[in-house]
């Protein structure tokens, strides 16, 4: 915490309305105070843009982990259909089809 010298006495002091050694009123605290909120403010106003890019960031994520296992998906079934024998129908020679007369 900063400290201050009074403006009367002379003393180094914590920041306070009034001395606590001469009783003088002391400004500079309304200073200090001020510099505080004003630091406060940007804090908050920072806490609240970080908040607000995480939001956008886990959105997109969750989008590109979503895609990612549609396309994982689609991959394995076309391994499926690429390693599956194929069945190929062969007519005996002399067999008419069925729907023949």
């Amino acid at each position: 915490m900063a400290t201050f010298q009074c403006s009367s006495c002379g003393q180094e002091i914590k920041p306070a309305v009034r001395c606590p050694h001469c009783g003088a009123d002391q400004p500079q605290w309304v200073e200090h105070l001020a510099e505080i909120e004003r630091s406060i403010a940007e804090m908050k106003a920072r806490e609240a843009a970080i908040a607000s890019e995480q939001r956008q960031i886990a959105a997109k994520m969750q989008a590109a982990l979503f895609q990612r296992d549609i396309l994982a998906h689609a991959g394995e079934e076309r391994l499926k259909q690429a390693t599956r024998p194929r069945r190929v129908l062969r007519r005996r020679a002399g067999r008419r089809p069925p729907t023949a007369t």
